[in-house]
């Protein structure tokens, strides 16, 4: 499967370890030139600093610009820069599904068709494959340090995990 992402995935999994998660689960995973920015060159000395740069490196995380700079300004007006540009690049690229956590950008995407799976969904998609992730003990870091998840979604992501279990 192949995916654009925006910094907040790659930002919340390098701060959770669960960074490995996105080679592990896509094959690729584009991002554009914003993205990289905010994550790798803006932010020395954090954790996702020295992941997406590995990711890079490695070539499973390419650096793909949008195309269409017109679409990008456009949506500037209601979102973020690393947004804006994940999303026309994603419906540039054709992917599989984008990679985003902002409502307001998830929003966009679905309108735009494109596929929308979150931080959370990452976690569930890698649980689901039989990684091994303790979800719940993630998210309950993650809220505690500013991740934004309603709580019926967290409680239905917990239901989830419990009739799994039985």
């Amino acid at each position: 499967m192949k995916v654009a992402c925006n910094a907040s995935p790659l930002i919340w999994l390098s701060h959770t370890g669960h960074f490995a998660l996105l080679h592990d689960l896509f094959e690729v995973v584009f991002i554009p030139p914003e993205v990289r920015a905010e994550t790798v060159e803006r932010v020395m000395g954090y954790p996702n600093a020295e992941t997406v740069r590995v990711g890079c490196e490695a070539g499973w995380m390419v650096v793909v610009p949008p195309n269409d700079a017109d679409r990008v300004r456009v949506l500037r007006a209601q979102l973020h820069a690393g947004e804006a540009e994940t999303l026309v690049m994603a419906d540039e690229q054709g992917v599989d599904a984008v990679l985003v956590d902002d409502l307001r950008a998830r929003n966009y995407a679905m309108v735009m068709g494109l596929r929308v799976i979150g931080t959370a969904g990452i976690l569930l998609l890698a649980h689901d494959q039989g990684m091994s992730v303790d979800v719940k003990s993630t998210l309950d870091e993650m809220r505690s340090r500013g991740f934004r998840l309603s709580e019926s979604v967290y409680q239905a992501i917990l239901h989830r995990l419990r009739d799994e279990e039985m």
